[in-house]
Parts: structure tokens; sequence; C-alpha cells
């Protein structure tokens, strides 16, 4: 999840609007940057593809934890002298821009749209954010009885899960594409079975991709992923849902496999399928870290004591 935002700090809805993150949120994406099972700038990961929501809040917190940029907005020229620093785990990174990330802008990422409470109190409800609106818009002489007020567009769960397993499905495609050609030789000559029924195949690749998002966004993949994999005693926001701490990290382990073409859709949150020639490329997911903020232990004012599902 991005980093915190003045309107994180004032417990207001963004939605599909935008906020400036704060000083803290800058900072912390820095420690972020750190981490060596984050920044894709240590031999503890290199991911095979990096994304950000086309919102500037996520946009700036990604260039950041990456090393695309410094927590003052500043990148490094080619010719500038670099600095080496050390993470967590003592091993030395470079403090510069990594030019082997091509960090992608793709608005599937994006919050969920919160219609006319965007811009209001997390506290009021839909109806008296409408009000609200309504109120302002007469006082401010822009309304008439026979026009309608302009209001933020509403987006349901469903779409937003929609756009969000199609941006899963076409990861799933290129890398199964990307891993049949990779092996394409070896099994000419007979030697590795790449039907990928099964989940102990004796080849196995791996395609670690980062991905920053929001906290509803985000919410919504877990639930609809992983739900029945939660813990029963996962934290809760003050509304009562799952809580994402700001630059907290959820890792999901998206395994495709082939099964022979089925007209049937899939059971929610057991996986989707691509429908391809004679064969149904399928995938299913496992939970492997819920809200992970241990990585922001560097800050001594921030409480790393990890919850019990962590």
């Amino acid at each position: 999840r991005h980093g915190e935002t003045l309107a994180n700090e004032r417990n207001i809805v963004l939605g599909q609007g935008d906020s400036p993150l704060t000083d803290k949120g800058i900072a912390l994406a820095g420690i972020s940057a750190q981490s060596r099972y984050i920044n894709g700038r240590s031999e503890a990961i290199r991911y095979w593809r990096t994304y950000t929501s086309d919102l500037y809040r996520a946009h700036r917190t990604a260039k950041i934890v990456l090393g695309l940029e410094d927590i003052h907005g500043n990148t490094k020229d080619d010719g500038e002298q670099q600095q080496t620093t050390s993470d967590e785990g003592g091993n030395d990174i470079t403090d510069n821009i990594n030019n082997n990330i091509d960090l992608i802008v793709d608005p599937r990422l994006r919050e969920l749209a919160k219609g006319p409470r965007e811009g209001y109190l997390k506290t009021l409800s839909f109806e008296e954010a409408m009000s609200r609106r309504l109120q302002a818009a007469i006082e401010d002489n822009r309304y008439q009885l026979d026009q309608k007020i302009k209001v933020p567009k509403l987006e349901s769960i469903s779409d937003a899960w929609g756009r969000a397993t199609d941006w899963i499905g076409s990861l799933v495609q290129d890398a199964s594409d990307d891993y049949q050609s990779s092996i394409s030789g070896k099994k000419d000559e007979g030697n590795i079975d790449t039907s990928c029924n099964t989940d102990d195949n004796e080849t196995e690749k791996i395609y670690d991709v980062f991905a920053l998002s929001h906290s509803a966004l985000i919410r919504t993949m877990i639930h609809k992923m992983v739900d029945a994999q939660l813990p029963k005693n996962y934290a809760l926001t003050n509304e009562g849902s799952l809580l994402l701490p700001n630059l907290s990290r959820t890792v999901i382990d998206v395994r495709p496999y082939y099964t022979k073409l089925k007209r049937s859709g899939s059971s929610e949150g057991q996986g989707d399928d691509a429908i391809n020639g004679d064969i149904t490329l399928r995938w299913k997911y496992r939970l492997v870290h819920l809200a992970d903020v241990s990585h922001l232990s560097a800050d001594p004012s921030i409480n790393t004591k990890r919850p019990p599902y962590l």
C-alpha cells in the first residue's frame, strides 16, 4: 500500500481523488527502500515486473521504494557519484536509480471510486455526504432544481475486482508464455514435463511481481483471492474492515496450471481461467504474508510489535 497521505492523516475518504504524501509517508517509503525483500536492488529479490497505480500517491511511493528517486524527489544522473548503504540484513545496496526496473503505470491498480464520500470525513455516510454536496452546490449558486449536481464516480466491488482480475490474468498469461518459451528447448529433448497439471513439477520458475496500490483495492483482492485462508484474528479498522497499514506488504502466491477445456466458471477464491485452444490456463492463490510491516522497523517511532496473525 502507498505511504501515508494528508487525507489519511485527516481521516478523509480519497477514492480516486488524490492527496500528497505526508513527511512521515515519504520517510517510511524511504525506509522501505532499504529492505532487501522489497526494493528489488539486492540478491534477495529481483522483480520480473513492477507496477503502480496511476494515482500520484501510489506512483510517488513506488518510485521511492524501488529507488527510482530519493525522498526529496531527486533522481541521480548517470555521471553522479553513487553511494552505497546497507539494508537491514547487512547487505550492500547502491543508492541510485535501478536501471533494471521499468515501473509500469497501470490504471487497473487505482483505488476504488468512492462516489459522493470522496473528499469528506470517513465518519460521514453516503447519504450525509450527498447532503453536504447538495448544500455546498446551493451555497455556491451552482445548483438549480432542473439540474443535477456532479458527484465523483461510485464503483462496485464487482467492477473493481473485474479490473484487478484482468490485471492478474494478463500477468499469468504472459508468465506462462515466457515459461513455456524458456523451456521449449528442453521440452524438445524430452527432459521436462511441461504439462503443469500438478504442484510438484520438477522444474519451477518464479516470477516476482511488485505492485503498489491502495487499501480498498488490495482488501478486495485479498478477500476475493484468499478469504478462506485469512486468520480468524486479523486486525480491523475502526470501520470493521481488514486493516492494511500504509506501506504494509501483502504477498500472494499465484500458481498457474493447465487443465482440459472447461466451460463452467471457477469458484470465487479458487482461481480463474483463460481459455486458449483445447486447454484452459487456470491459477490458484496462496496467502504468504498479510499486511506485513516488519520492514518499517528502522523507524523507532513505529510500534513494530507484530500482531498475532503476522
